[in-house]
């Protein structure tokens, strides 16, 4: 985007730029998701621990090198509470690796078609 600020932030220790100079890593109080999901699409959510409060979960399709996405962790609050979340709202339907750092995967999940697959960090 054409004069909007660049904002150069870190994912497992590999540094990247934004087009936004804020992409909310603080909290997302009342933000809303839209999740994309149907006929060879799924989402994938992540519950992370305090530990990745303020930073980025990356991810990639397995047993595919190369191209990796990542998304925010943010405080999201609920009736039932506060809960930090990571949310890929649209995947192709696959397995993907959940990335700890640029070397170390942490697992492989499984994204179905048409369905919200949770994975709880520690």
């Amino acid at each position: 985007m054409s004069g909007s600020p660049a904002m150069t932030a870190t994912t497992n220790r590999q540094r990247h730029e934004h087009l936004s100079a804020d992409f909310g890593s603080q909290h997302a109080d009342s933000a809303s998701v839209a999740l994309d999901i149907g006929a060879d699409r799924g989402a994938l959510i992540i519950y992370p621990s305090e530990r990745y409060r303020g930073t980025e979960i990356e991810i990639s399709r397995a047993g595919r090198e190369g191209r990796r996405v990542h998304t925010g962790v943010h405080e999201r609050h609920t009736r039932a509470g506060a809960k930090l979340t990571a949310v890929f709202g649209s995947l192709e339907t696959g397995d993907y690796v959940v990335w700890a750092d640029e070397a170390t995967a942490l697992t492989t999940i499984s994204v179905g078609s048409g369905a919200i697959t949770e994975l709880f960090l520690i």
